[in-house]
């Protein structure tokens, strides 16, 4: 398979021809060579996108919200197939995928679409930011791009969208869904390549605004490339989340959904948790029964299996893990169970390390890996001043009965609590506070970011 660029409308190699290997995380083999991008590349696709911006901004909202509809009916018909494509490129299992990538990005579509026709204020005028460049990470791939993509048209502007080397299939399954929608050429275009091109659309100056989710490393280059030109930046990511079992939870029973924001994606996704927090009183019964789960594990060998230990995204991230494990050894923490890759594929064992202290490294930088650090405190209140050390603070997941999980709900700093669930198909698009996300975080069509907005006054 070959993956390539999407520009103008059509399906195009890298000016360069040069390409890269994108390999299957279940199995390690080659899943396809994709276009290898440069600056060549991003100067064409600006092209047709500075030649369909003439006539897109002045389209009518009903125009807007039709083609909005058209790519959502377009996914919706093949949502099956589009699930288990990214699913079998990001390493994760189809249900998953099809619930919180797919059928999210569906919604998204059609709720942008819905709010394009309600009654406007006829004292602002909302006019399109300009080209706007949009950057995201591997997990759920089309989710981070619709999120972004869905506004931005709705406001009438054009895209140039950079989709993550690790999930390079996001380019061809949204290019094949906008030409099925009948979306004219160059209103949306998609790049594949690595870190670099990220940066050079960061730093062109004919785009205006600039949206982007991935690691805080990522973030912060981006940041640099485009704050100098004072642009419109949004940027999310950088996730340490906490979990947290409170006194009288059932958590024999809920154990498996407990540890499943933890092994689905095994850590490496902004909504992961990688810290675990639970009371001294039940820690040791707790901990035999994670000990029991994990040794009854068995690794997702295909995207539409039940499992729920799915593999890293690729080779380096298994050395990665690795070194992350290593150094928690030398900070004095306790590798409890895994700590070791696992047969073909990118798979490595779920690592449970205990006896961290908590104002470690680890416990304070993002691990993206299969590594839970579990810390056992005698006081509920002792959860949220650990848990609200790190620097980021994406989101977090609190388990326990109603009468006790709002106090900790209210004390934690993330900007998304799940209480007794986590994952279940939300639209809701998450910026963390502290420094999991920075710049203009107003996501609706007509705010701030994606329009430049104009107050009349007088009669």
């Amino acid at each position: 398979m070959e993956l390539s660029n999407f520009i103008g409308g059509e399906f195009v190699p890298a000016e360069s021809k040069n390409t890269f290997a994108k390999f299957n995380p279940f199995t390690g083999e080659v899943l396809a060579q994709v276009s290898s991008s440069d600056a060549m590349d991003v100067i064409k696709a600006l092209q047709p996108a500075k030649k369909a911006a003439t006539s897109f901004k002045d389209s009518s909202l009903e125009q807007r919200a039709t083609y909005l509809k058209s790519l959502a009916q377009i996914l919706q018909e093949n949502a099956d197939q589009i699930a288990y494509d990214e699913a079998l490129h990001q390493g994760l299992p189809h249900a998953f995928v099809l619930k919180n990538n797919v059928e999210v990005s569906i919604r998204i579509l059609q709720e942008t679409a819905e709010a394009l026709l309600q009654l406007q204020d006829p004292k602002m005028l909302y006019q399109p930011s300009g080209i706007v460049g949009i950057i995201t990470a591997w997990s759920c791939s089309l989710r981070l791009v619709v999120e972004r993509l869905a506004p931005a048209l709705a406001a009438g502007n054009v895209v140039l969208v950079k989709v993550s080397e690790q999930s390079p299939i996001t380019a061809k399954i949204l290019g094949e869904a906008l030409q099925k929608a009948q979306i004219p050429a160059g209103i949306v275009n998609i790049l594949q390549g690595n870190a670099e091109v990220a940066q050079i659309i960061a730093g062109h100056p004919s785009i205006r605004a600039v949206t982007a989710a991935g690691k805080t490393s990522t973030l912060e280059a981006i940041a640099k490339t485009a704050l100098p030109q004072f642009k419109k930046l949004q940027l999310s990511g950088g996730a340490k989340n906490p979990s947290a079992v409170l006194a009288d939870t059932d958590y024999k029973n809920l154990l498996p959904e407990i540890l499943r924001p933890f092994l689905i994606g095994q850590g490496q996704m902004c909504w992961n948790i990688s810290r675990l927090f639970v009371l001294e009183s039940f820690a040791p019964d707790f901990l035999e029964a994670v000990k029991n789960y994990f040794a009854d594990l068995k690794p997702l060998k295909d995207p539409r299996g039940s499992e729920v230990w799915t593999p890293l995204i690729s080779q380096s991230s298994v050395s990665h893990i690795d070194e992350k494990i290593k150094f928690g050894v030398s900070e004095h923490g306790k590798v409890f169970v895994g700590g070791n890759v696992e047969g073909v594929g990118f798979f490595y064992k779920p690592t449970v390390m205990l006896d961290l202290p908590n104002c470690s490294v680890l416990q304070q930088d993002e691990l993206h890996g299969p590594l839970l650090l579990i810390t056992a405190v005698k006081y509920q209140h002792e959860i949220q001043k650990w848990a609200n050390t790190s620097y980021v603070a994406h989101s977090s997941v609190v388990w326990g009965p109603s009468e006790k999980v709002m106090k900790v709900v209210s004390a934690l700093d993330t900007a998304h609590v799940w209480v007794n669930s986590w994952m279940n198909g939300e639209t809701t698009t998450i910026f963390g506070h502290k420094q999991s996300s920075f710049g203009n975080l107003d996501m609706s069509w007509n705010g701030s970011f994606y329009s430049d907005v104009k107050k009349l006054a007088g009669t």
